[in-house]
């Protein structure tokens, strides 16, 4: 009988988060002022948007948010991430890259804001991965005034890995109750000084 009420809130929690991660709004590709990918810029996110920008002609300027490199990081990913090839312009396409401060979606969410005011931006197309998309989308609308379409690639992910996505995800809402503002920051992660 005491396993129930938990057997009951872990079944709430993860049907909860299938609906809300696995299933998100996305946006169809409409004409943009830019294309913002969000980080980590992994070729599979990065392909699309190009395809996004250098065939479907959805934005003429391509923003790539490359954070840090994290501990779990393949060092062919972490290559991949220094060589920064996604960053050359090309068919008179404007790339623009930055590293997030912090080094979170919240960072990049003040990138945003910061580009956007700086050129005028009205509608803006961000790609991320379907997990991420429902929260990405909370975190740069406070920052972004304009239209915001959000779309996605899909990594198929499953099993352990899937339910560390949730767990993951799951924080990140956490984060962004505890940080309802554009700028905001938790105490041990503040944006630097410089």
């Amino acid at each position: 009988m005491a396993l129930i009420a938990p057997v009951l809130l872990i079944t709430l929690w993860l049907a909860v988060c299938h609906a809300v991660l696995d299933d998100p709004r996305v946006d169809a590709p409409e004409t943009s002022d830019a294309l913002i990918v969000l980080g980590p810029p992994d070729p599979t996110r990065v392909e699309y948007a190009q395809d996004l920008v250098y065939n479907q002609h959805v934005a003429k300027t391509l923003v790539v948010s490359v954070p840090d490199p994290q501990p779990f990081d393949s060092p062919q990913m972490v290559e991949y991430y220094k060589a920064r090839s996604f960053c050359q312009p090309r068919d008179g396409v404007e790339v623009l890259c930055f590293k997030p401060d912090p080094s979170t979606t919240q960072g990049e969410a003040m990138k945003l804001k910061e580009l956007a005011a700086q050129r005028g931006w009205n509608r803006v197309t961000a790609v991320t991965f379907t997990q991420h998309t429902s929260r990405s989308r909370l975190i740069l609308s406070r920052c972004y005034p304009g239209e915001l379409r959000m779309s996605a690639v899909d990594f198929h992910i499953t099993g352990r890995n899937l339910i560390g996505q949730y767990v993951h995800q799951s924080a990140g809402y956490v984060k962004a109750w505890l940080t309802p503002g554009c700028d905001q920051q938790l105490p041990w992660n503040p944006k630097s000084s410089d």
